[in-house]
């Protein structure tokens, strides 16, 4: 017997944490259209009515207790609707949990015609990488199926489906309780390569126990994380019947049939990550309440690239850009930093600290410089201070929010200031290497733009409502080409650039994605240099290179503790990464 299929309402929804008004109200707006345009059944991503993470707030009795109070709301307003609608939530457990857990479940509600027709706990808690997820909750001890409209449904909530480290086995209860559809709501982050790790997943699962997987998740920016969305049907053949956007809040529909429907196709992964930086900006400043940013632009590609994220995210009248010439910055450098703010459009202002700096050493009785007439140390920390100073003044004087600019490679190595270039709000690229900063302002200068006839940009309302036909497409490169091409360089002291303490950034890049995101040891990464286009380095200096690297990585933990939050793109972000601080262990 053939069996009717569902027509779906995906839910692909960007949930703020703790708004349960904002929430409710999204979640009860989205069953009121999907209902309208004749859906069976609305299924939201995991923790939709509270967002997620929610860390210790499941701890607070009072906030699980208000979230319960909005999901009786919303299973009252279903009450003469045909609509079933599956919704991500906070249960309170009853009695205390066991030592080290959470007194509460992450869980989903299953609401149909007025009533909570059935509650489902996660049984797979994740505690690893940016998971804590089995110190806040408490896992579900049991698999549940809902008939529906012909159909046995199995309920499962994101790591359920990551099952290959735990010993329970979720979709296989399900299987041998005879499931012949799995839903499964998710609150999965992005990094890069993720979307196929997950498509893996389900096609393997979909064809080892012979049933579809619908997968919803979560889209937009929580504090440090981002989540792609990419929610995807996967038919009982590993197919993938319907794939949504990434990074785009929308209700979707798809009616569960088996001819084919269209599929977005994805982005290409430097334009991904472009992308994931934008709605990290976006949400972080949007869900905090903040409304315009700050930007030290130093002539360099870092800062470059932060203000035009920052633009993108924002627009451009959100953004300001200062440059803070010192004794020994350059000319060009100044220029170029004007040149990208006009590009950009955004409000620019020079403010000096060569007097300062001058000021400073003379209440210190100090010479301007060490006897080999260069600056110490402690004199190039003092102007990336000064410049910090200059930056947090203006933070509370104009009420803006500083991004800062430090690439990942830097903060690896040790290569930047505590209270100087680190002070800040968002560290916006400090999950991203340098080679991919490169990578990442060259697309930038690639990305095609609507004008009008006059030739001035379109803005994205504007886009909306013009015809197709009187669209003119134009590329104008808001970076200019000096910032892409001159050699690196913080600018402390006379002719100073970054290969002067570091290794190439592509030679650095690769040693830095072995040890942090796929954690190997150093003779591991000796190895694997001699076979990616390094063979033409001498053993003594790979091995003595690879040897200082990690050293400085594991060195430099301290500094990265006192970071702003920063912002996940790769497989192993710095919050990820739980490095003890006193360590003496050297791999």
């Amino acid at each position: 017997m053939i069996k009717p299929p569902i027509k779906f309402a995906i839910a692909q929804m960007n949930p703020t944490v703790g708004d349960y008004v904002g929430n409710e109200a999204k979640i009860l707006r989205w069953i009121d259209e999907a209902e309208k345009k004749g859906a069976d059944l609305i299924v939201f991503p995991e923790a939709a009515l509270c967002g997620y993470p929610v860390w210790d707030l499941a701890n607070k009795k009072h906030f699980v207790a208000e979230g319960l109070k909005c999901l009786k709301r919303i299973a009252a307003a279903t009450r003469n609707r045909n609509i079933a609608a599956v919704v991500g939530f906070i249960n309170p457990s009853s009695g205390n949990g066991e030592r080290g857990t959470g007194n509460a479940f992450n869980a989903l509600a299953w609401i149909e015609k007025g009533k909570i027709r059935t509650i489902y706990h996660k049984q797979l808690l994740p505690t690893y990488d940016v998971f804590l997820e089995g110190i806040f909750f408490r896992p579900g001890s049991e698999t549940k199926i809902v008939p529906f409209k012909g159909h046995k449904i199995g309920l499962t909530i994101c790591e359920d489906i990551w099952d290959a480290r735990y010993v329970v086995k979720p979709l296989a209860g399900l299987a041998k309780k005879g499931a012949d559809l799995i839903l499964n709501i998710s609150a999965s982050p992005y990094y890069r390569d993720v979307a196929t790790s997950r498509e893996r997943l389900l096609k393997g699962h979909t064809r080892r126990y012979g049933f579809p997987i619908l997968y919803v998740n979560q889209v937009g920016g929580q504090d440090d994380l981002l989540f792609d969305g990419r929610s995807m049907f996967v038919d009982a053949k590993g197919r993938i019947l319907f794939r949504s956007p990434a990074f785009e809040e929308r209700l979707f529909f798809f009616d569960g049939s088996p001819w084919p429907h269209p599929v977005w196709t994805g982005f290409g992964e430097v334009e991904e990550m472009y992308q994931a930086l934008v709605v990290g900006v976006r949400d972080y400043f949007r869900k905090n309440g903040f409304r315009k940013a700050v930007i030290g632009l130093s002539g360099g590609i870092d800062s470059a690239l932060v203000a035009a994220i920052a633009v993108d995210a924002l627009g451009k009248d959100a953004v300001k850009g200062v440059t803070m010439p010192g004794p020994f910055s350059s000319v060009g450098s100044w220029k170029d930093s004007e040149d990208l703010a006009k590009r950009l459009g955004i409000e620019f202002e020079v403010r000096p600290i060569r007097k300062m700096y001058q000021t400073f050493l003379a209440e210190q009785d100090q010479g301007p410089a060490t006897r080999d007439k260069r600056p110490s140390l402690a004199m190039e920390n003092l102007q990336a201070r000064l410049r910090g100073m200059e930056l947090m003044f203006l933070s509370n004087d104009e009420g803006l929010l500083v991004l800062t600019t430090g690439n990942k490679s830097e903060l690896a190595m040790g290569y930047c200031t505590l209270y100087g270039d680190m002070a800040g709000g968002l560290a916006v690229i400090g999950d991203v290497y340098k080679t991919d900063v490169y990578r990442l302002a060259r697309y930038r200068n690639t990305v095609p733009i609507p004008i009008n006839f006059l030739g001035e940009e379109i803005g994205a309302v504007q886009t909306t409502i013009m015809e197709e036909k009187q669209k003119v497409w134009t590329v104008r490169e808001v970076i200019p080409e000096p910032i892409l091409t001159k050699a690196p360089s913080a600018e402390l002291r006379p002719n100073q650039k970054d290969q002067d303490s570091l290794p190439p950034y592509e030679v650095l890049d690769e040693i830095l994605r072995l040890y942090i995101e796929k954690n190997l040891s150093r003779d591991e990464i000796i190895r694997k240099l001699k076979g990616t286009g390094n063979q033409s380095m001498p053993v003594s200096v790979r091995k003595n290179l690879v040897a200082d690297t990690l050293r400085k990585v594991d060195h430099n933990e301290y500094k990265r503790r006192q970071t702003p939050p920063i912002l996940r793109v790769t497989e192993k972000a710095w919050f990820g990464r739980r490095m003890p601080i006193t360590n003496r262990f050297f791999a």
